[in-house]
């Protein structure tokens, strides 16, 4: 999922105060890296590599890391009070726990995983949502920019110390539009793509896990889903945060939301635990309730056998349109991309998705595009009626997939994606042996455990 929370001026303490001089090597506490530059606005302030807390900190306060020149007019950055936005790409529970248990194999494909679908995700918005803002005459224009300038940092435990496998994207509220001026980023245009961001990150993650390990996906109407094969108890077992809000919740029933109940049970986070000191605990834990964690390997190929899923599944795009409600809706892009990422049980990387709604926009049975909201805001989205939306998604059906892009197809005019995905298994030298989970291949000696 992904979440977005705003960061104060002086914030940036959060994501680096780990980063001191004469930190011994290898004490990333809590499971915690530095972080990496993101973005080709960071590209922009010469920016690449690990992140550093000095220049870190100079790009969410609006300045040059290496003059300490302001970017934009002086007068309206001294207006800004958000210093950046923290978009937080989490893992589901499922993955999270083969990131940190699994045999050593399937954890690292695993992480190898999200930190690629955060990288998809993470392209997608600062492609189509840093943008800025510019008034004239009364005149309101969005235009994109060049990107965003980010730090991403990779956490591995939530604050109740579970595995929890997440990365912080750190948006600095400041970007380069294409007129070569530097202003604060339009945040309500990022807070709106947000939740497209997140399904097609999850889109993406499931894609990733289907072609490296063969996994299998149980995945809701709402497009969430985890890898089929992790136990729902051992889930529940590693999830205390959210029996934490929940318990909070039933104590205040009616009188208190989620949000508020988020913050009232948030401990601080324990920067004297690393994961390695951890997982000993974890295993345990797991031991006491009667789970075995070299079970987890055995998720390897189980999206593989006779009953998987096609990737794309037309129907469930028919009844997200259907679900998006009242007669006369109109849907922007944007909605269009994120319901087609949902769509794809399998999982389907950014670019598929983005190529396939264009496929879908383009259905001559859709027609033209009525214009954006009126007003005198200039740039404003094309959006297309839902009733002319569903009729080419039931006209075209799992022909709206590209052949290319080999999703959505029928199993005898194509070579199988799903088994190119358990090609790149076997050449690993992984398989799956009964009741005894994720083993190398007998040549090539035995696995080891992160």
């Amino acid at each position: 999922m992904l979440t977005v929370h705003t960061v104060r001026l002086g914030g940036h303490d959060y994501y680096v105060d780990d980063l001191v001089p004469g930190r011994a090597e290898g004490s990333l506490l809590a499971g915690e890296r530095p972080g990496v530059w993101a973005g080709a606005g960071a590209v922009d302030l010469g920016l690449v590599g690990e992140v550093d807390g000095p220049s870190f900190a100079a790009v969410l306060a609006g300045r040059d890391p290496r003059s300490g020149a302001e970017l934009g007019p002086t007068q309206a950055r001294a207006r800004v009070r958000v210093a950046a936005y923290d978009l937080t790409f989490a893992a589901p529970k499922s993955v999270s726990l083969l990131q940190a248990l699994a045999p050593g194999e399937v954890a690292e494909e695993a992480g190898r995983g999200h930190a690629a679908a955060v990288e998809a995700a993470t392209g997608y918005l600062s492609r189509r949502a840093v943008g800025v803002r510019r008034s004239a005459g009364g005149e309101v224009r969005l235009l994109p920019s060049t990107g965003m300038a980010a730090g991403a940092f990779l956490h591995r435990t939530s604050r109740a110390l579970d595995p929890h496998l997440h990365t912080h994207v750190v948006v600095a509220n400041v970007a380069r539009g294409v007129d070569g001026a530097w202003s604060a980023v339009d945040g309500r245009r990022l807070f709106s793509h947000v939740r497209t961001a997140g399904q097609l990150y999850r889109s993406h993650l499931r894609r990733e896990l289907t072609d490296r390990l063969g996994a299998g996906w149980e995945v809701t109407e709402r497009g969430m889903g985890d890898v089929v094969g992790v136990d729902p108890a051992l889930r529940h077992l590693f999830s205390v945060r959210r029996a934490g809000i929940a318990e909070h919740l039933g104590r205040r029933p009616g009188r208190s939301s989620r949000s508020v109940a988020f913050f009232a049970t948030r401990p601080s986070k324990d920067r004297a635990a690393t994961v390695e000191a951890l997982r000993p605990e974890w295993r345990r834990r797991a031991a006491d309730f009667g789970h075995d964690l070299g079970a987890l390997g055995a998720v390897v190929g189980r999206g593989l056998g006779p009953d998987r899923v096609e990737p794309f599944d037309p129907r469930r795009l028919a009844d997200a349109l259907t679900a998006t409600g009242r007669p006369g809706r109109t849907l922007s892009r944007r909605d269009v991309e994120g319901l087609v990422a949902g769509a794809h049980v399998g999982g389907a990387r950014v670019d598929h998705v983005e190529a396939m709604a264009d496929r879908l926009l383009a259905s001559p049975t859709l027609g033209e595009p009525v214009g954006g909201p009126p007003g005198r805001t200039v740039g404003t989205e094309p959006r297309w009626p839902v009733d002319g939306l569903l009729a080419a998604v039931v006209e075209r059906g799992a022909g709206l997939a590209d052949p290319g892009h080999g999703i959505g197809r029928r199993s005898g005019e194509h070579r199988d994606l799903v088994g190119r995905g358990a090609e790149r298994v076997v050449d690993r030298g992984l398989h799956r042996a009964p009741d005894r989970g994720l083993h190398r291949a007998p040549d090539r000696g035995a696995g080891r455990e992160r």
